[in-house]
């Protein structure tokens, strides 16, 4: 789980990154391609409408974050459950678009190089570690969804050490 600081430094950082949201978005595809050329066949045709989606999600992720800690007892929509909706992100991107489970750390890598780049002096140690966290809660609730569509295959948790790459 994130703490509350860890939310409130991600969604401070995200702030300063949806000024420049399109140019992060190039930057992201531009450097997951550089670290894994393979992976642009993933991705059909122009990337305009995958990039939109790339930041809709996020911008979701850094809204979900609103919730606080004290909060957890309360009724949340389904299309406002962050769970939910990572949990079908993942099954998604295993059933459709035939992810890798070896993506997530690439991904992430990318996520964390984009934010490097788009935040410079903002994107301290604080940040990196807090962006880390979420995302590897993120991409191993995508990985449970994805454990969904391959019933009986044990799923293990991205470690940290991956993504300090």
């Amino acid at each position: 789980m994130l703490t509350d600081r860890e939310k409130d430094i991600i969604q401070r950082t995200w702030r300063r990154i949806v000024p420049i949201r399109e140019t992060a978005a190039d930057l992201f595809y531009e450097r997951l391609f550089q670290l894994k050329p393979s992976y642009r066949a993933l991705f059909k045709g122009d990337l305009t409408m995958q990039k939109r989606k790339f930041v809709t999600m996020l911008a979701f992720v850094v809204r979900s974050l609103d919730w606080r800690q004290s909060q957890w007892q309360e009724v949340i929509p389904e299309d406002d459950d962050l769970f939910l909706v990572v949990l079908a992100m993942g099954r998604r991107h295993t059933e459709l678009y035939r992810v890798p489970d070896e993506a997530y750390g690439v991904f992430g890598q990318a996520l964390l190089w984009t934010l490097d780049h788009g935040l410079k002096d903002a994107f301290d140690d604080d940040a990196r570690s807090a962006w880390t966290h979420a995302y590897i809660l993120l991409a191993n609730t995508m990985r449970i969804g994805q454990g969904a569509t391959e019933l009986g295959q044990a799923i293990e948790p991205m470690p940290w050490a991956e993504m300090e790459r």
